[in-house]
């Protein structure tokens, strides 16, 4: 592990990060539910242009999931398919009390996603996370997704911090590595121990 100053600010992702399975939970829900094999399901849901399109606020939710019962071919309306999707995330605990740990050492806290406004919405509906954090970024505000360096450096901007003073972990090394370029504290998500020790050494 690197050496590293302590940061001012911790950025999180959501899946994987703040919330356990939701993503994989969902995918094989498809599966039960409507028989949608998972490269059939992951197709539209993970890697269709549409799906990107969502993300980025260039489509809404009613033209997406239009899109997604059309493709799969199947009978189910998009607040049904949102349920199932919400109904598959649970909360990490974990997570949770180092969030807590880091406020009470006057550490920001901040989320920086690419995401959709109907989970947003709805996964704050259930657990009320929001929050939980000083500074929210989403790619369908921001109309960018990452790794484009714009919404990072967009999330400096709303953290009134350099990016040396903010520390961020993700999943994907192309993130990882956008970030290291701007100058962020950054390094490859491999499980919550290593990043719980790693934000707070």
């Amino acid at each position: 592990m690197t050496s590293r100053s302590r940061p001012k600010a911790v950025v999180f992702d959501l899946d994987g990060f703040y919330f356990e399975g939701g993503t994989e939970r969902f995918l094989k829900n498809l599966k039960r539910r409507y028989g949608i094999g998972e490269e059939q399901a992951k197709a539209v849901y993970l890697k269709s242009p549409p799906m990107r399109e969502y993300k980025r606020g260039e489509i809404d939710g009613d033209t997406f999931w239009a899109y997604a019962i059309r493709t799969w071919n199947i009978d189910a309306t998009k607040d049904e398919l949102l349920d199932l999707l919400i109904a598959s995330y649970t909360e990490n605990k974990k997570t949770i009390m180092l969030i807590d740990t880091l406020r009470t050492r006057g550490v920001k806290t901040a989320v920086c996603t690419n995401n959709f406004p109907e989970r947003i919405d709805r996964l704050d509906q259930r657990f009320g996370f929001k929050k939980r954090f000083d500074i929210f970024i989403t790619s369908y505000e921001e109309g960018i997704l990452k790794p484009d360096s714009h919404i990072f450096m967009r999330l400096a901007e709303r953290l009134g911090l350099a990016p040396t003073d903010i520390l961020m972990s993700d999943d994907r090394e192309e993130n990882v590595a956008a970030l290291q370029t701007l100058g962020f504290q950054a390094f490859l998500y491999e499980g919550f121990d290593d990043f719980a020790q790693q934000v707070t050494s």
